[in-house]
């Protein structure tokens, strides 16, 4: 790696006092919480550990910013199937989330736990933790569509990309950022990617919208959360112009089954041991 990434953290420093404060004024308001019959058996979807059992909470209606919506009892199958059995990466597998082929893998290490200590220094829980890092990367980082346009691969998405572009990135570089994050706090975190009511796709199209996005998700006192750090921000990076900022959602810094099962529908979940001995 060319130049050292302490210099980035040490830039956007300033820049976490504000975060911490955007996050500590978040309520969270307790919401219900829920769940492809022909992918998974259906013996197997309630028959499985009790352990977050009300995580999963099933539901009528939920509310998000986008107004209140009836859930398929499909999609919230699947997602709670996927929740509970991720794929699970070694930290060699990991390795090409951190770094390019001749990256420094524990200089990035170093960097993130720095930023996330940074960033949680005046949390007081694992929950205010994981809702001040969601915070943190929606409000600082940009969706870069000049990127998007042609690839949105590891080139995009690795830690070191991410830092090195000045917080540029796609949704994968987002997810990927947010869980190297919490994990630096020991926080257990997982990478979504799948299907979502966006790019044309509307919430009643769910069940077939192709996969177009990545999110994550936390499991804290023994209860699973979801993140979804892109649809906090409102940056964009397009034409090599950076724009937007002034209308980020909180709502989507920590938020329950039901409401994320109304607008993602999980194709792929995965645990990543990014090497933090935690």
């Amino acid at each position: 790696m060319e130049k050292s990434l302490y210099p980035v953290v040490a830039a956007i420093g300033a820049l976490l006092l504000t975060a911490a404060a955007i996050s500590a004024s978040i309520i969270y308001v307790k919401r219900q919480s829920a769940g492809y019959e022909d992918i998974i058996p259906a013996e197997t979807i309630y028959t499985r550990e009790e352990k977050a059992a009300d995580s999963f909470e099933r539901g009528d209606s939920f509310t998000t910013p986008y107004g209140t919506f009836t859930p398929f009892d499909s999609v919230m199958d699947i997602n709670e199937y996927m929740t509970r059995n991720p794929v699970i990466l070694s930290s060699e597998e990991t390795l090409p989330y951190i770094c390019g082929e001749n990256g420094n893998a524990e200089e990035i290490r170093n960097a993130v736990r720095t930023l996330s200590d940074e960033i949680c220094r005046d949390a007081k829980s694992d929950r205010d933790k994981a809702i001040a890092i969601a915070m943190w990367v929606g409000v600082n980082t940009a969706y870069d569509f000049d990127a998007a346009a042609v690839s949105a691969d590891l080139n995009v998405t690795s830690l070191e990309a991410v830092m090195e572009n000045d917080f540029r990135t796609t949704c994968g570089g987002f997810s990927n950022l947010y869980s190297a994050l919490c994990s630096a706090q020991g926080i257990y975190c997982l990478n979504m990617k799948g299907g979502t009511s966006s790019d044309g796709y509307s919430r009643a199209e769910l069940e077939t919208a192709p996969a177009n996005h990545e999110w994550n998700a936390v499991y804290i006192d023994d209860k699973w959360y979801y993140a979804d750090p892109t649809w906090i921000s409102d940056l964009s990076y397009e034409k090599g112009e950076v724009s937007g900022g002034s209308d980020i959602k909180p709502f989507y810094a920590l938020f329950g089954f039901g409401e994320m099962s109304v607008e993602h529908r999980i194709d792929r979940c995965e645990y990543r041991d990014y090497g933090f001995g935690n």
